[in-house]
């Protein structure tokens, strides 16, 4: 008989071989240890272990969903109206569908009770970024669409897909900026500086990064003044270590200029290209919803390969 009960202190070894149990997958880190589960998860400030729910066989684990909630408008505290189900991973066995729909409904019921009134599937960095750096890449974009499994165990829950985020990746390897006139033009007028990551601006933002050195770069102008541009990056570990590279992933990017616009954006996303290249950098992430055409545009110049995308799912809550 399967029973459901919430996390317990001495479920991080079982939890960790679930995670090593699953195939193959980029969405995925494979080299899953208790230890890194405590690191990146259960030491969070939001974490509730009544949220982390375990599918249990004969007293031993073999599935575990992971509910969680957003933050509040000043990103200061956590608002319950906001729930999503975050992650979902159940052991390969024969009845995996039916434990994983039952998960799926524990969750569900977790979030209502807590005050929910919309029901998301897929972690962002809006909700429950449990996960960063464990699924998915750069950034939490909700379910890979190569996730099949997830993608569809929520669609036959009546999940309607909301928004979804492009993923872009830049192989370094022999890259070089690329040379135009406009861009020379460019050139002579800026300059990117490397700086030291910045304190955090929210509760929320120090939460999510708690234990994660950043790269920051901005763009100046050479005969002085305000930045034009500005860019924060992160190593994407434990996640690049198991596809075999050094990677750095873009969290955002921000474009204050005026004109040339794509111009200013593409020589500063391939400047510090070639910056990461000296650090040992073999691939970048670019994550970027529809909507942020300057960034996709950039992507398209530079020959970014687009390779996945990230699919959030939203369900209203019914009386």
């Amino acid at each position: 008989m399967i029973r459901y009960r919430p996390f317990l202190n001495s479920d991080p070894p079982a939890i960790a071989e679930i995670w090593r149990s699953q195939p193959v997958s980029n969405a995925l880190i494979q080299t899953m240890t208790p230890a890194v589960l405590d690191d990146l998860v259960y030491s969070r400030p939001f974490f509730d272990r009544h949220g982390l729910i375990l599918a249990v066989q004969d007293d031993k684990p073999i599935g575990f969903v992971h509910a969680g909630f957003g933050p509040n408008a000043e990103l200061t505290d956590l608002d319950h109206a906001n729930g999503t189900t975050a992650l979902l991973l159940v052991a390969p066995r024969d009845d995996r569908e039916t434990i994983s729909r039952e998960l799926l409904a524990r969750s569900e019921q977790y979030l209502r009770e807590r005050g929910a009134t919309t029901l998301f599937g897929g972690a962002t960095s809006a909700l429950a970024p449990f996960y960063l750096g464990l699924y998915g890449g750069s950034k939490m974009s909700g379910v890979l669409a190569s996730d099949t499994a997830s993608s569809e165990l929520f669609r036959a829950a009546d999940y309607a897909e909301t928004t979804h985020a492009r993923i872009f990746r830049l192989d370094l390897k022999g890259f070089r900026p690329p040379v135009d006139r406009e861009l020379m033009q460019v050139r002579r007028q800026y300059q990117v500086v490397k700086q030291t990551d910045s304190l955090p601006r929210s509760w929320w933002e120090a939460c999510e990064f708690a234990s994660i050195e950043r790269l920051e770069f901005v763009l100046l102008p050479k005969a002085k003044g305000p930045p034009v541009a500005a860019a924060k990056l992160w190593d994407i570990e434990p996640m690049a270590s198991s596809w075999g590279v050094h990677a750095a992933g873009f969290v955002e990017m921000m474009v204050y200029a005026t004109t040339n616009e794509c111009a200013v954006a593409t020589h500063f996303v391939s400047e510090i290209c070639r910056q990461l290249q000296g650090f040992g950098i073999t691939l970048v992430e670019f994550q970027l919803q529809p909507n942020e055409t300057l960034g996709i545009e950039v992507c398209q110049k530079l020959k970014f390969e687009e390779i996945d995308r990230g699919l959030l799912f939203r369900k209203p809550v019914t009386s």
